[in-house]
């Protein structure tokens, strides 16, 4: 069973394309997706031999060893061109994810990228529009308390994007994202309630504050 959040990647994977599942864990996204026929083929890789071994005999019992293949990879490493149409990697930092994309850039075959940063997602898509990789569509999911970003990137052209939609996603934000206006509003009540903390103890110390905030009201005036 997957949890909102990895469900809300898996759905993002365009059907009938072959997978890779970078930083697979224990195989659920690729187990999910060969199951539910979304993908005819995956691989799931993984920098650590134990969640690895875990995900092969997770493969193993769901009787899909023919149609998933557990790689040993530092990021894309081991994979070979044209080996997956789609690549997916979440549930780790955007700096990390930018490191594992930089160092994969040379893979051929790649046609679209499923990403989902915990942390700096505006590093991921900073690196996206940069590389000429296109976002095509993102979502956003609460799951556990917490709110996940998911985007998904094919090969296009580099577009102009403002500091405001790097940091808070340039489709989420024209498509009015109901979990990201929640997101928006929760965040400016944390962090008013520290910068009036911060004045009410005489901290002049308020500058990032005072911009995380000044970024927030631009979010906000999107749902205006």
């Amino acid at each position: 069973m997957l949890s909102k959040r990895l469900k809300a990647v898996a759905d993002m994977v365009t059907k009938g394309n072959i997978v890779a599942d970078i930083g697979t864990d224990h195989g659920y996204v690729p187990i999910y997706l060969v199951k539910n026929n979304i993908s005819k083929r995956a691989y799931a890789l993984d920098i650590n031999e134990g969640p690895l071994k875990m995900a092969a005999k997770n493969i193993r019992l769901e009787g899909l060893s023919e149609k998933i293949t557990t790689v040993l990879s530092d990021g894309m490493e081991q994979m070979k061109d044209n080996m997956a149409e789609s690549v997916i990697i979440a549930g780790m930092g955007g700096d990390l994810i930018v490191d594992i994309l930089s160092r994969g850039s040379l893979v051929k075959g790649i046609k679209e990228l499923i990403l989902s940063p915990h942390k700096r997602v505006d590093l991921v898509r900073k690196f996206l529009v940069g590389n000429c990789w296109e976002i095509i569509k993102e979502n956003m999911v609460v799951d556990g308390g917490k709110y996940y970003t998911i985007i998904k990137a094919v090969k296009g052209q580099n577009t102009e994007y403002t500091d405001v939609e790097l940091l808070y996603g340039k489709y989420l934000l024209e498509t009015k994202n109901q979990i990201l206006k929640q997101y928006l509003q929760k965040e400016n009540e944390k962090f008013s309630k520290i910068l009036n903390t911060m004045k009410e103890s005489g901290n002049q110390n308020d500058f990032q504050i005072k911009e995380v905030l000044k970024m927030n009201q631009k979010g906000r005036a999107y749902y205006d």
